[in-house]
């Protein structure tokens, strides 16, 4: 296993040391990757996944995505139990628990074009 050592060092003005942080990057093995005894883990998709897109663009939408959409869906005036529905309805699932942060991403940007009045999506 490689391992790649680094030092950062933050200093006072006057030189005294305030804070030393030692980074150690390894190169985990494909046998570390999937015997449970490593400290990360690596998340497995079923034969159902889409190819040419990597597991972290398939990981969960992220909490503060969450707070983002339902923030512009109130900029829409729609908000609440709505603004809920109206997300599931855009994203076409039963729960947001399904959507993926890559589908979450695409969601805020088409969004965000709706808020600028871009010519080529439809009207919210």
């Amino acid at each position: 296993m490689e391992k790649k050592d680094r030092l950062i060092e933050v200093r006072t003005a006057d030189g005294k040391p305030i804070l030393n942080l030692r980074l150690i990057e390894t190169q985990a093995t494909q046998q570390d990757r999937y015997d449970g005894s490593s400290a990360q883990t690596t998340q497995v998709k079923d034969s159902t996944s889409q190819p040419g897109i990597s597991s972290a663009d398939q990981s969960l939408m992220t909490d503060a995505q969450k707070r983002y959409l339902f923030r512009l869906m109130t900029d829409k005036g729609i908000e609440g139990d709505k603004a809920h529905q109206r997300l599931r309805e855009l994203f076409q699932v039963d729960s947001l628990k399904e959507v993926s942060k890559l589908e979450a991403s695409k969601m805020i940007e088409r969004l965000l074009e709706e808020g600028k009045g871009g010519a080529d999506e439809p009207p919210f």
